[in-house]
């Protein structure tokens, strides 16, 4: 015997398996017999006949029926020294419940159901001690409704029919006295030795539950205005129950419908169309309505259980793909609605085109058709947006359309896509986590192409049915036509009064604009620099044309350094982090998550391929951007025939007297004086550009030495500021500038003398800077906008000499580096490099200009 009861604890996991499938076989089989039995075009009938009240009402008799039955799980948990959630307990008492009723097999199959969510963590003796107890008590108040019953055959209406059934409910009558007697005076464990306040409980919650039952077909019937004596229908009622419980068919199906339709036909002579009605109101409000509420239940409880067992993912997936449809349904209704309403002859003539639009709105006017139409669509970019602002006023319009449809225009179809979108937006709250709407160049793009083709269609269609446009001279587009000018007046005042609802809205969603990071602060990047280290981009910070994101580890302590510039709703980081190398993930991370929050999102921009590898985890696509030229100072020599041509360069200058030196600050203004008159000669006509390269600025030049060449006089001829990387590994310049009379070479010259003091200085690499596209998209399998970068290079040396700068760069290269731009996969390609364009190529404008377009906005940043 123990051998037997192993092998089954052995394959208990498999037997539970079995166990569900079997239940849900049993219901999915039970639900196609109701489906069979319930015609629902007749249930369409119905319920244009009754008022909406009256639905309603139904509805709220059919759920309170079901909830006394919570009375049994709460008598099973204290049996259990059990104590779970209020919630956890109503929404699988409902579940185990709800399914009993549909499939119940005299009980057995809730019995299972809770054996498998309450006993999971209990001894499985003691949960079949306590479940055999809850099992012979849950027909005790069909048992007492059967004695009553009897006593209402016998001393009530004198009935040949009722009498016929006598013996049935003597039968149910007898089951609660000799469940009362058995459980006095039997003493074992799985029936005896129930606490009295647990037996009483219990048969309360059986009287309750079998009061629920029939209220409800009784009230159904009183609802439907079918005459019909209570004191005969009781016992009838009682009695088909009865049999259908000793039947084990599930639900009754079958024979209690049967019963009810012959008795009520005899009794009370309605018509059998009355009574199959009254069934299917009876089944539908106590039977499949709570279930598919179970059903939701069972979900919710599933998904918590799989949520569990896999990190969340399933939650996060399911809610993300939540918050996808919703979107797609409130766009999708709201141009069906606008559509609707501005050719609603098209939906009548083309039968696709009236398949495919699910709105129905018979008596539902111009003005508010084309108002809610819009609103959706406005209410969808809230949504889209994923901004917590627009879950309110979302709730607020799909609850005003179902008032208004409901009392207007009551159609289910449109009912049952409202309550849809409704559970959408309730179940996507979390998806809404957004502070603020930062309307971006890609939503504005998709935005304007609906309003905008929404609104050109419905003008135009007012200018085709102006009396005075020629409609003989071509060919009239029936569907085109409107009643009157005054039904198409009206629906343009509605397009007017939602254009300025739309900026209000669209308004009220940004809110108070909050940015991300902060104004630089000198003193603290610095601090961190001179600590943590930085890299050849890190010295860009103090251009003062960026803002900084300071990232501070679980110490408190401030570790990494992010510069960046905001641009519409676009974070553009510039180089890799700077600081700590072991908290860069973590820094990145809380970047994108604070970012996120307040609703842009970052671009990295010339980043390395240890920071590719690190965004790749969050999601990040990249195209490479170019290749870094590096310069290996420990080997670098202009010795041998290779250097034939340096040599020369560096002897022909030291000959006629030019001199290479480093100044180093602060610089007197004399010395400032002559650089910018070097850098203005060198500029030219052209403008500064910043953000990713340095411009002349006396506050940055004074932060680093600066490498000069000077001629026989001792005037400076050419000049470039050595950045400080703040590591030994690395060294870089930044402005490189000379003067036209300088001699040709010069910047050869002062390319090979940084390098030779740098080696001097043990830095192991120079690092020349990007070449841009620079072996981006050359083999076939490259990304396609690589192969698209490629052509870039390739042809447009006429605008910009790629090919000359990398074969300059590439006369010292020891090695090429490759840089890429990181974006995320919620933003557009093109608009990323739009972005960047514009970013990295706006004119440095002295402070006293005054600033128009894309320059006032790259200068201004939101007010904090």
């Amino acid at each position: 015997m123990k051998t037997v009861i192993q092998w089954f604890k052995n394959r208990a996991s498999f037997f539970k398996l079995i166990f569900i499938i079997s239940v849900l076989f049993i219901v999915v089989s039970e639900l196609s017999s109701i489906g069979k039995t319930i015609s629902f075009e007749q249930l369409k009938v119905i319920f244009l006949d009754l008022s909406f009240w009256k639905v309603a009402l139904m509805l709220l008799i059919g759920l309170l029926a079901v909830t006394p039955m919570l009375g049994y799980d709460i008598v099973l948990n204290r049996t259990l020294n059990q104590k779970v959630k209020k919630s956890y307990l109503f929404e699988t008492s409902w579940m185990i419940n709800s399914i009993n009723n549909i499939a119940g097999f005299g009980g057995l199959i809730s019995i299972g159901l809770r054996s498998e969510l309450y006993g999971k963590n209990t001894d499985g003796k003691k949960v079949v001690k306590a479940l055999s107890k809850i099992l012979i008590f849950l027909l005790s108040g069909l048992s007492i409704y059967s004695l009553l019953s009897f006593l209402l055959v016998i001393f009530g209406h004198d009935n040949d029919f009722l009498k016929q059934y006598s013996i049935w409910l003597i039968g149910g009558g007898l089951y609660f006295p000799a469940i009362m007697l058995l459980t006095v005076f039997k003493k074992d464990d799985y029936i005896g030795d129930t606490p009295l306040a647990s037996r009483l409980q219990l048969i309360l919650t059986s009287f309750l539950e079998w009061s629920g039952v029939l209220a409800t077909f009784l009230l159904i019937g009183k609802l439907m205005g079918i005459p019909f004596h209570s004191a005969q229908v009781i016992p009838l009622f009682i009695a088909a129950s009865v049999i259908g419980i000793i039947s084990m068919i599930p639900g009754a199906l079958g024979s209690f419908d049967v019963m009810m339709i012959l008795g009520l036909s005899s009794l009370g002579n309605i018509p059998r169309e009355t009574v199959i009605a009254w069934l299917l109101l009876y089944r539908l409000f106590y039977y499949i309505i709570p279930f598919l509420i179970g059903v939701v239940f069972f979900l919710k409880n599933l998904s918590s259980s799989l949520n569990e067992r896999y990190s969340g993912v399933p939650r996060e997936l399911s809610i993300e793909i939540s918050h996808k449809l919703l979107v797609f349904l409130m766009y999708f209704s709201g141009i069906m609605i606008v559509l609707s309403s501005t050719i609603p002859e098209a939906f009548s003539q083309f039968h696709w085109l009236k398949q495919l639009n699910p709105w129905s709105f018979h008596l539902l006017t111009q003005f508010p058709a084309i108002l809610l139409g819009f609103s959706l669509l406005i209410m969808g970019r809230g949504i889209a947006a994923k901004v917590t602002r627009a879950y309110i006023p979302t709730i607020g319009l799909i609850l005003l359309t179902l008032a208004y449809t409901l009392f207007k225009d009551l159609s289910w179809s449109v009912i049952i896509i409202l309550a849809i979108l409704l559970l959408f937006v309730i179940f996507s709250k979390k998806e809404l986590y957004r502070k603020q709407l930062v309307y971006s160049w890609e939503m504005r793009t998709i935005d304007g192409v609906i309003f905008a083709a929404l609104m050109v269609l419905y003008v135009v269609i007012g200018v085709y049915n102006l009396p005075a446009f020629p409609h003989h001279q071509h060919h009239v587009i029936s569907f085109f036509l409107f009643p009157s000018e005054r039904i198409w007046f009206s629906g343009f005042l509605a397009i007017l009064i939602i254009a300025l609802f739309m900026f209000v809205f669209i308004r009220y969603l940004q809110g108070k604009k909050i940015v991300v990071g902060e104004v630089l602060d000198s003193e603290r990047a610095y601090s961190l620099l001179k600590k943590y280290g930085g890299n050849a981009d890190s010295q860009l910070i103090f251009l003062e044309d960026k803002d900084m994101y300071i990232y501070k580890n679980q110490a408190g302590e401030e570790t990494v350094l992010l510069q960046f510039k905001t641009f519409n709703n676009k974070c553009i980081v510039m180089g890799d982090p700077s600081g700590e190398k072991d908290d860069f993930a973590d820094a990145v991370e809380q970047f994108i998550q604070e970012t996120d929050n307040l609703g842009y999102l970052p671009v990295f921009y010339e980043v390395s391929e240890s920071i590719v590898l690190t965004l790749h985890e969050f999601g990040y696509d990249f195209i490479k951007m170019g290749e870094e030229a590096h310069v290996d100072l420990s080997s670098f020599t202009i010795s041998g025939k290779k250097r034939r041509a340096d040599r020369a360069t560096m002897n022909r200058f030291e000959k006629e007297h030019y001199r290479f030196e480093v100044l180093s600050p602060p610089f007197l203004p004399e010395t400032m004086a002559e650089l910018r008159a070097v850098s203005d000669e060198w500029l030219g006509n052209r403008k500064e550009k910043g953000f990713s390269l340095g411009f002349f600025s006396e506050k940055y030049l004074q932060l680093s030495d600066i490498a000069v060449v000077k001629d026989q006089a001792g005037a400076i001829v050419a000049f470039a500021n050595i950045m400080p990387t703040y590591t030994k590994q690395e060294g870089t310049i930044d402005l490189m500038r000379y003067k036209q009379e300088a001699p040709p070479g010069v910047m050869d010259f002062l390319f090979i003398s940084i390098f030779n003091r740098m080696k001097e200085e043990g830095i192991t690499y120079f690092n020349m800077g990007m070449a841009p596209l620079s072996n981006v998209g050359t083999s076939r399998k490259s990304f396609i906008q690589e192969r698209f970068a490629f052509l870039v290079y390739k042809f447009g040396s006429t605008f910009y000499s790629f090919q000359g700068l990398r074969a300059y760069k590439n006369k010292y290269a020891s090695s090429w580096v490759p840089r890429y731009t990181l974006y995320s996969r919620d933003s557009s390609i093109i608009y990323v490099m739009i972005a960047l364009l514009i970013i990295d190529n706006a004119p440095v404008d002295s402070p006293d200009k005054k600033l128009h377009g894309v320059k006032r906005i790259l200068k201004n940043r939101y007010q904090r």
